[in-house]
C-alpha cells in the first residue's frame, strides 16, 4: 500500500493535480462558461475539485489501514476504515465515469453539493441554530435550483421536504450501496455489496460476537495473553481480516484508474503497482489461485 501512495504522489505532483494538454478532462474544462451560473462560474471546475478531493481522503485511509495492519491494537478500527475507503472512493469513481458528456459530470456534482446542504441543514436543525443559518443554507439550495432550470436540466423534490434532497433528474446519486457492487469488480458484482455490508457487520456487530461466540481460533495472532483472548473469541485470523476489508484496496485501485484516465495522466506504473499489492492481498487472504485484474 506504501507503493501504491507513492505511485499516486509522484503522478500528482509531476501534473499538480491538472489534467494533461488533450485529455478528457481538459477537453471539458472548455466548456466551463458554457454552464456558469448562481451555482458557480465554473461549474465544470468545481466537479473536477470534487473528484480530486476525496481521493486524498481514500489515500490517507489506504495508508491508516497500512498501520492497523501492523498493529496488535488495531483489531476492530482496520474494518472501520477500510469500510471508510471504500465510501469515499465511490464518490471521485462516479463523478469521473468515461463516456459522460460535461453535463453529466456537472449534474452528478450538482446532486452531492444538494445532498450536502440538505445535510447541513438536518445538523443545523438538531442542534437549533439560528434561523439566518438555515436561510443561508436554503438560499444555497435555491441558487443551484435556479441554474440548473435555467440551464435545461429538470428538478426533482421539494426543499421544505425534511428528509430527501432535491436532485436534478433523472436520478439520485447513488448510495454507496448500489456503487460497491460496481467499483470493486469492473461490471458489477455482488462481491462490492458483500464487502460493504461485511465491513458494516465486523465494525459495528463483534462487539456483541465477543459475548456470543466462543470458538478456537489456533491461527490468532498471539500478540499478548489478554489481546490472544479477544482474538480467538472474536474468530479473528489475518485471512479473515483481508477478505473482509479487501473493498478498501479494489475500491482505491477502480477510484485511481479512472482519475488517470480522466486526467491523462500515464498509467503504467499505476497498474504494474497495483498488480503487485492485489497479488500480495489475495496471498495473504488465502486466494492466492485467484485471477488478479
Amino acid at each position: 500500500m506504501q507503493t501504491l501512495r507513492e505511485e499516486f504522489d509522484n503522478t500528482y505532483d509531476r501534473y499538480n493535480g491538472l489534467a494533461a494538454p488533450g485529455s478528457p478532462g481538459a477537453v471539458e474544462l472548455r466548456e466551463d462558461r458554457v454552464l456558469a451560473g448562481e451555482w458557480g462560474a465554473r461549474p465544470v471546475h468545481d466537479a473536477h475539485l470534487a473528484a480530486v478531493s476525496p481521493v486524498m481522503a481514500v489515500m490517507d485511509h489506504l495508508d491508516s489501514l497500512g498501520l492497523l495492519f501492523t498493529s496488535p491494537g488495531g483489531l476492530m478500527t482496520s474494518h472501520t476504515v477500510a469500510r471508510g475507503a471504500l465510501d469515499i472512493a465511490t464518490k471521485p469513481w462516479f463523478l469521473l465515469e468515461p463516456g459522460i458528456d460535461t453535463r453529466e459530470r456537472v449534474r452528478r456534482y450538482m446532486n452531492y453539493r444538494l445532498e450536502s446542504l440538505k445535510e447541513q441543514s438536518l445538523m443545523v436543525g438538531d442542534h437549533g441554530t439560528a434561523a439566518e443559518v438555515q436561510r443561508h443554507l436554503r438560499e444555497r439550495t435555491e441558487g443551484i435550483l435556479r441554474a440548473a432550470r435555467h440551464h435545461g436540466f429538470s428538478v426533482k423534490g421539494k426543499i421544505a421536504d425534511k428528509v430527501r434532497p432535491c436532485y436534478l433528474g433523472p436520478h439520485q446519486a447513488p448510495s454507496t450501496t448500489k456503487l460497491a457492487g460496481q467499483i470493486v469488480v469492473p461490471g458489477g458484482s455482488p462481491l462490492g455489496a458483500l464487502l460493504w455490508r461485511a465491513t458494516s457487520a465486523v465494525a459495528h456487530g463483534q462487539a456483541h460476537g465477543l459475548l456470543m461466540f466462543h470458538a478456537d481460533a489456533p491461527e490468532a495472532p498471539g500478540t499478548g495473553p489478554d489481546d490472544h483472548f479477544v482474538y480467538r473469541q472474536l474468530q479473528f485470523s489475518p485471512q479473515e481480516a483481508a477478505q473482509r476489508c479487501a473493498g478498501a484496496p479494489l475500491a482505491t485501485l477502480s477510484m485511481l484508474r479512472r482519475l488517470y484516465a480522466h486526467c491523462g495522466w500515464p498509467a503504467a506504473g499505476l497498474e504494474r503497482v497495483g498488480k503487485d499489492l492485489a497479488r500480495a492481498w489475495l496471498h495473504i487472504s488465502g486466494m492466492a489461485q485467484a485471477t488478479v485484474a
